[in-house]
Protein backbone atom coordinates (compact mmCIF):
# COMPACT_ATOMS: atom_id res chain seq x y z
CA UNK A 1 0.00 0.00 0.00
CA UNK A 2 2.95 2.29 0.67
CA UNK A 3 4.14 2.01 -2.94
CA UNK A 4 0.64 2.72 -4.21
CA UNK A 5 0.49 5.83 -2.04
CA UNK A 6 3.83 6.99 -3.43
CA UNK A 7 2.70 6.42 -7.02
CA UNK A 8 -0.50 8.33 -6.30
CA UNK A 9 1.50 11.08 -4.67
CA UNK A 10 3.63 11.38 -7.78
CA UNK A 11 0.64 11.33 -10.14
CA UNK A 12 -1.20 13.89 -8.01
CA UNK A 13 1.83 16.10 -7.87
CA UNK A 14 2.06 16.27 -11.65
CA UNK A 15 -0.97 18.52 -11.56
CA UNK A 16 -0.16 20.45 -8.37
CA UNK A 17 2.08 19.59 -5.44
CA UNK A 18 0.17 20.42 -2.24
CA UNK A 19 2.18 21.76 0.68
CA UNK A 20 1.11 18.77 2.83
CA UNK A 21 3.44 16.41 0.94
CA UNK A 22 7.08 16.10 1.78
CA UNK A 23 9.71 16.11 -0.93
CA UNK A 24 11.28 12.84 0.23
CA UNK A 25 8.06 10.88 -0.37
CA UNK A 26 7.59 12.65 -3.70
CA UNK A 27 11.10 11.65 -4.82
CA UNK A 28 10.49 8.02 -3.84
CA UNK A 29 7.18 8.01 -5.71
CA UNK A 30 8.91 9.47 -8.74
CA UNK A 31 11.49 6.67 -8.69
CA UNK A 32 8.72 4.07 -8.53
CA UNK A 33 6.93 5.75 -11.44
CA UNK A 34 10.16 5.77 -13.45
CA UNK A 35 10.89 2.10 -12.68
CA UNK A 36 7.39 0.62 -12.99
CA UNK A 37 5.14 2.97 -14.96
CA UNK A 38 7.25 5.00 -17.37
CA UNK A 39 7.81 2.04 -19.68
CA UNK A 40 4.30 2.79 -20.99
CA UNK A 41 3.21 6.10 -19.41
CA UNK A 42 4.94 9.37 -20.33
CA UNK A 43 5.09 11.53 -17.20
CA UNK A 44 3.69 14.75 -18.65
CA UNK A 45 2.94 16.51 -21.92
CA UNK A 46 1.22 19.80 -22.71
CA UNK A 47 -2.55 19.36 -22.87
CA UNK A 48 -2.93 21.22 -26.22
CA UNK A 49 -0.42 18.81 -27.77
CA UNK A 50 -2.29 15.82 -26.32
CA UNK A 51 -5.61 17.15 -27.59
CA UNK A 52 -4.15 17.59 -31.07
CA UNK A 53 -2.67 14.09 -30.91
CA UNK A 54 -5.93 12.39 -29.95
CA UNK A 55 -8.57 14.57 -31.63
CA UNK A 56 -6.88 15.59 -34.87
CA UNK A 57 -4.14 13.01 -35.39
CA UNK A 58 -5.67 9.76 -34.05
CA UNK A 59 -2.59 9.24 -31.81
CA UNK A 60 -0.35 9.14 -34.87
CA UNK A 61 1.50 12.34 -33.90
CA UNK A 62 2.86 11.00 -30.60
CA UNK A 63 2.15 7.26 -30.87
CA UNK A 64 1.61 7.01 -27.12
CA UNK A 65 1.39 3.55 -25.55
CA UNK A 66 -0.78 4.71 -22.62
CA UNK A 67 -2.35 7.85 -21.16
CA UNK A 68 0.17 10.33 -19.76
CA UNK A 69 0.68 10.88 -16.04
CA UNK A 70 -0.78 14.37 -16.18
CA UNK A 71 -3.90 13.07 -17.98
CA UNK A 72 -4.38 10.42 -15.32
CA UNK A 73 -3.72 12.88 -12.50
CA UNK A 74 -6.24 15.37 -13.86
CA UNK A 75 -8.92 12.71 -14.28
CA UNK A 76 -8.27 11.22 -10.81
CA UNK A 77 -8.76 14.66 -9.30
CA UNK A 78 -11.96 15.20 -11.28
CA UNK A 79 -13.52 11.78 -10.74
CA UNK A 80 -12.62 10.60 -7.25
CA UNK A 81 -13.14 11.72 -3.69
CA UNK A 82 -13.76 15.16 -2.25
CA UNK A 83 -11.44 17.88 -3.48
CA UNK A 84 -11.83 19.70 -0.14
CA UNK A 85 -10.63 16.68 1.85
CA UNK A 86 -7.17 15.76 0.56
CA UNK A 87 -6.78 12.77 2.91
CA UNK A 88 -10.09 11.23 1.79
CA UNK A 89 -9.22 11.95 -1.84
CA UNK A 90 -5.87 10.19 -1.46
CA UNK A 91 -7.50 7.16 0.20
CA UNK A 92 -10.10 6.88 -2.57
CA UNK A 93 -7.40 7.34 -5.20
CA UNK A 94 -5.17 4.72 -3.57
CA UNK A 95 -8.05 2.22 -3.52
CA UNK A 96 -8.88 2.94 -7.17
CA UNK A 97 -5.27 2.72 -8.38
CA UNK A 98 -4.64 -0.45 -6.36
CA UNK A 99 -7.69 -2.10 -7.88
CA UNK A 100 -6.98 -0.85 -11.40
CA UNK A 101 -3.29 -1.78 -11.61
CA UNK A 102 -3.98 -5.26 -10.24
CA UNK A 103 -7.24 -5.85 -12.14
CA UNK A 104 -7.22 -3.52 -15.15
CA UNK A 105 -10.44 -3.22 -17.09
CA UNK A 106 -11.42 -0.53 -19.59
CA UNK A 107 -14.89 -0.49 -18.03
CA UNK A 108 -13.31 0.99 -14.88
CA UNK A 109 -11.23 3.64 -16.65
CA UNK A 110 -11.31 7.27 -15.61
CA UNK A 111 -9.88 8.44 -18.93
CA UNK A 112 -11.98 10.10 -21.60
CA UNK A 113 -13.39 7.74 -24.25
CA UNK A 114 -11.65 9.74 -27.00
CA UNK A 115 -8.31 9.06 -25.31
CA UNK A 116 -8.72 5.50 -24.01
CA UNK A 117 -9.93 4.14 -27.38
CA UNK A 118 -6.34 4.45 -28.63
CA UNK A 119 -4.98 1.97 -26.08
CA UNK A 120 -5.25 -1.68 -25.20
CA UNK A 121 -6.09 -2.55 -21.61
CA UNK A 122 -2.93 -2.34 -19.56
CA UNK A 123 -1.35 -5.56 -18.32
CA UNK A 124 -1.96 -6.41 -14.67
CA UNK A 125 0.77 -5.30 -12.30
CA UNK A 126 -0.26 -7.95 -9.76
CA UNK A 127 2.93 -9.31 -8.21
CA UNK A 128 5.08 -6.66 -9.91
CA UNK A 129 4.49 -3.89 -7.38
CA UNK A 130 4.70 -4.75 -3.71
CA UNK A 131 3.13 -3.00 -0.73
CA UNK A 132 6.60 -2.30 0.61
Amino acid sequence: MKILFLIILLISSLFALPEEFDKERYNLGEKIFENKCSQCHVKSMPIPLLMKNFIEEDNKLLNLKAPTGNEISFRLKQQLGNKDDIEFHLMETADFVNDYINNPDKAKTICLPGVIRHFDTMPSMKGKISDE
